[in-house]
């Protein structure tokens, strides 16, 4: 984890290569929940409203209530200033920020909801004062980037969710060869046998639906109520898990197979979107070699749009991909979306994102998610890509 020096050192750079004059972070009692992870105020008491603003150059200003000047740390990186009636914090604020651009989390229109943790009434105070609030999202990216060491727990991640998921397949065979019922929540709990056996990280268990239940996106089988599977069934699993430690990211894969030979139309599903996301892959990769790298929302055209020409529009319910984070298998760096959210950030160098078309028409429900990690030169796909559906119970 970065020191608060290190971040204010790659705040200026960011805000140096975006052209913005600054960064003001603010927050009152958590509203501002990105905020906290670079307001690292000590334990004392914040219970007023509290400003850091980070110039492009010069040191940093952290403003305060003048009851809560005194629980601060005494060695924090910036000057600090104080305020008490709201008089004084309108002058203080006039005096701290400059005219025009200033970076907060504040996406216009709330387009990308991930970035909008500034209140409305703040953002007039802002405006009132000349300040012309823009979305700190790219910005923000800079601190998403993995670094090798992260790069790397990612890969042995995606490993051992590859086991998984053929152990997962295999124990649904061997079951139906054996003549005995399959259900949603056992395959459910033989992968999460294997995370805990290997100790593993995975937050909450697979998701794994029989046929229209695979048609869920979401779904989350339990045992009493779960489906058992039926010839001719599809099947999805998706499974997600990390290395133990806070600084160690997700994987995150989705595979999909058949209860004895595809219907025609599971086989269509699927063929479909595994050609949406290889062109999602080829798009990003094209981009990157034409020297620019990729807004999320345009990667989501680009495999909706195959989607849509081959009439299942109506049935891709959900954006093509998220970024993969270090707390949860959803980052808050770009996501592939421009159905959801409209989400113009770029894919750059050291951030990590899914791509996963699903296809829900029921009875058959098909998703298939590969992970991607961007690099200068483009992206390297970390996770093997299914081309087939697993047939079991031959």
């Amino acid at each position: 984890m970065r020191t608060m020096t290190e971040w204010l050192e790659t705040a200026r750079a960011e805000l140096n290569r975006l052209e913005l004059p600054g960064w003001l972070i603010y927050d009152f009692r958590g509203l501002n929940r990105i905020a906290g992870r670079f307001l690292r105020l000590g334990p004392g008491m914040l219970t007023r409203r509290v400003f850091l603003f980070v110039p492009a150059e010069g040191r940093p200003t952290l403003l305060v209530h003048a009851i809560e000047r005194g629980s601060l740390p005494a060695d924090l990186p910036v000057d600090v200033r104080s305020y008490s009636s709201h008089g004084s914090l309108r002058s203080e604020l006039q005096q701290l920020l400059p005219q025009g651009r200033v970076a907060l989390e504040y996406s216009p229109e709330n387009a990308i909801p991930y970035l909008s943790f500034v209140d409305g009434g703040t953002l007039e105070l802002l405006r009132s004062l000349g300040v012309e609030p823009v979305s700190s999202g790219e910005l923000l990216q800079a601190f998403s980037a993995w670094d090798d060491a992260q790069a790397e727990a990612h890969r042995q991640a995606a490993r051992h969710l590859l086991t998984a998921k053929d152990e997962a397949f295999a124990w649904i065979d061997a079951r139906l060869r054996a003549g005995n019922e399959v259900r949603e929540a056992q395959v459910q709990d033989v992968i999460s046998a294997y995370f805990d056996a290997h100790g593993l990280e995975y937050g909450h268990a697979a998701i794994v639906g029989f046929a229209d239940n695979a048609s869920d996106p979401h779904y989350a089988p339990q045992h009493g109520s779960d489906r058992a599977l039926a010839r001719g069934d599809c099947i999805l699993i998706d499974l997600f898990c990390k290395l133990p430690g806070e600084n160690n990211p997700y994987a995150d894969i989705t595979w999909c197979g058949s209860y004895g030979e595809p219907a025609a139309e599971h086989a269509r599903l699927f063929e479909v979107a595994v050609t949406a996301r290889d062109l999602g892959v080829k798009f990003i990769r094209d981009s990157v070699a034409r020297g620019e790298y990729p807004r999320g929302c345009d990667v989501d055209d680009v495999v909706r749009g195959h989607i849509e020409a081959h009439g299942y529009g109506a049935h891709f319910t959900h954006r093509t991909g998220h970024s993969i984070g270090l707390s949860a298998p959803h980052g808050e760096a770009a996501h592939l979306d421009n159905f959801e959210t409209h989400d113009t950030r770029r894919l750059l160098p050291g951030l990590a994102v899914t791509i996963e078309p699903g296809i829900y028409p029921g009875p058959y429900g098909v998703r298939t998610e590969i992970n991607l990690l961007m690099r200068e030169t483009g992206p390297e796909v970390t996770t093997e890509k299914q081309y087939e559906l697993i047939r079991v119970g031959l």
